[in-house]
C-alpha cells in the first residue's frame, strides 16, 4: 500500500509540474519598458526577458513607451534583446506612445521585420551630444572621447538596421527631429503591414543620452 501511494503521489507530483509548464508556455510573454532609462528599469526589463527566454523559444513582446534616458543602461537592454534573439528566439519591439532618445536605440533590438510602432506613436531622434545633457559638443568637452565613442555605438546600430551610409544618420542626429509612425514608414526596410489601429513597421528612430534628462 506504501509503495502504491509513493507512486501515485509521484505520478501526482509529475501531473502537476506538466500543468505548470504548459500554463507558462501559453501566457503572454510580454515586457514593459515604461518611463524613463535607467538602471532599475533597465534591470527590471533584463530579468523580465530573461525570465522569458529562459522558459521557452516562444516569441517575445517588448512594449516601449520612454522618452530616453541612461545611453549605458539603454545599450544594455539593446544587447540583451539581441543575445536572446542570437539564441534562435524572435524578439518583436512595439513603440505605444513614444521612443526618443535612447528608447529609439533600444527599438532598433528588435527581430528583422519586427519593429513596429502604433499609428498614433511618436519616434524622436538627436544630436548625440544632447545624450549628456549638453546642448553641444563643445560644452561637453571634458567628455569628449567617451562621447565619441558613444556616438560611434548609436550610428553604427542605427545604420546597420536602417540601411543607411554612416553620413546620412550623422546628418540626421545633427538637429532634434521626431517623427509619428506615418512618416517613419517613408524609411521602412520590409513595407507597412497596416491594420486600422494595429502597430505597423518602424523604421527611421534614434538617439538617447548618457544621463537621464
Amino acid at each position: 500500500m506504501g509503495e502504491l501511494s509513493d507512486r501515485l503521489i509521484a505520478e501526482l507530483v509529475d501531473a502537476v509540474r506538466a500543468q505548470l509548464r504548459k500554463e507558462a508556455g501559453e501566457r503572454l510573454r510580454d515586457v514593459y519598458l515604461i518611463g524613463d532609462i535607467e538602471k532599475d528599469t533597465a534591470r527590471a526589463c533584463i530579468e523580465r526577458l530573461r525570465e522569458l527566454a529562459g522558459e521557452n523559444n516562444r516569441p517575445i513582446s517588448l512594449y516601449i513607451n520612454s522618452a530616453g534616458g541612461n545611453v549605458t543602461d539603454g545599450l544594455a537592454i539593446h544587447d540583451s534583446i539581441r543575445h536572446i534573439i542570437s539564441r534562435g528566439i524572435e524578439v518583436t519591439i512595439i513603440v505605444q506612445g513614444m521612443a526618443y532618445s535612447m528608447g529609439s536605440i533600444v527599438l532598433q533590438a528588435a527581430s528583422d521585420g519586427r519593429r513596429l510602432a502604433f499609428p498614433h506613436s511618436w519616434i524622436m531622434i538627436h544630436e548625440p551630444a544632447k545624450w549628456a545633457g549638453w546642448q553641444s559638443t563643445t560644452a561637453a568637452a571634458q567628455h569628449l572621447e567617451r562621447l565619441k565613442q558613444m556616438q560611434d555605438q548609436i550610428y553604427k546600430i542605427l545604420s546597420v538596421r536602417s540601411g543607411k551610409p554612416l553620413r546620412q544618420i550623422i546628418k540626421d542626429t545633427k538637429r532634434t527631429d521626431f517623427y509619428l509612425d506615418a512618416q517613419s514608414r517613408a524609411d521602412g526596410d520590409e513595407g507597412h503591414r497596416r491594420r486600422t489601429g494595429a502597430p505597423t513597421s518602424a523604421r527611421r528612430s534614434g538617439a538617447g543620452r548618457e544621463s537621464a534628462y
